[in-house]
């Protein structure tokens, strides 16, 4: 029995997803969900609460997968300096990006663009507050390991940062035509212009 019941939410959320993806969360009608299931509108209430809950359940994977990796960026490993400098790091980060934007395409659109009306349509702002407020601690515990580092950068900077690169991901997941190789390039060039902009700012 419960098999059957957890076939008929996968099945639920397996068509919700293509109706979000087409459609995004605002026009994507529950009654449709309903038909192309085959399982009635009534009956889907009694596994998800609502439509936002459904939306929410999609983008859990790629939800979790940013939440990883803003942990591992602001991670102790990373108040070396070393990270500035390490071309395996650097090659570490590239593949995360590249994986990123290539496996998660078409839930980035859904996320960035395409969310209006859900829980998580101001997403994209209280992801970069978030970010900003621990980039500035993260910054403050590197200061005490590297006392002659220079770490008076103002927090609209780290803002601005934050938000630049969600606006990178958006550009590169709607542009469908980028190759992998393409993308890979990109994501080169941006982690060793940032990175070199990091080492000036910070006066390494």
């Amino acid at each position: 029995m419960q098999v059957k019941k957890d076939n008929i939410r996968n099945t639920i959320l397996r068509v919700a997803k293509e109706e979000f993806f087409s459609k995004g969360y605002k026009n994507t009608s529950m009654r449709i969900i309903a038909k192309k299931t085959g399982v009635g509108l009534s009956n889907i209430y009694n596994y998800f609460k609502n439509k936002d809950e459904i939306f929410i359940e999609v983008l859990s994977p790629l939800l979790t997968i940013i939440e990883q990796m803003a942990n591992e960026y602001y991670s102790e490993e990373l108040m070396s300096l070393d990270y500035l400098t390490s071309e395996e790091y650097q090659r570490v980060g590239i593949k995360t990006m590249v994986n990123l934007v290539e496996n998660f395409r078409d839930e980035l659109k859904l996320l960035l663009f395409h969310s209006y009306g859900s829980s998580l349509e101001n997403y994209r702002d209280e992801y970069i507050s978030n970010v900003t407020k621990v980039g500035i601690d993260h910054l403050t515990k590197v200061k005490d390991k590297y006392p002659k580092l220079n770490i008076e950068i103002p927090e609209f900077f780290l803002r601005t940062l934050n938000s630049w690169s969600l606006t990178i991901i958006g550009e590169i997941v709607t542009h469908p035509k980028l190759t992998h190789k393409e993308i890979e390039e990109f994501m080169t060039n941006y982690i060793a212009f940032s990175t070199a902009g990091w080492m000036k700012i910070m006066k390494v």
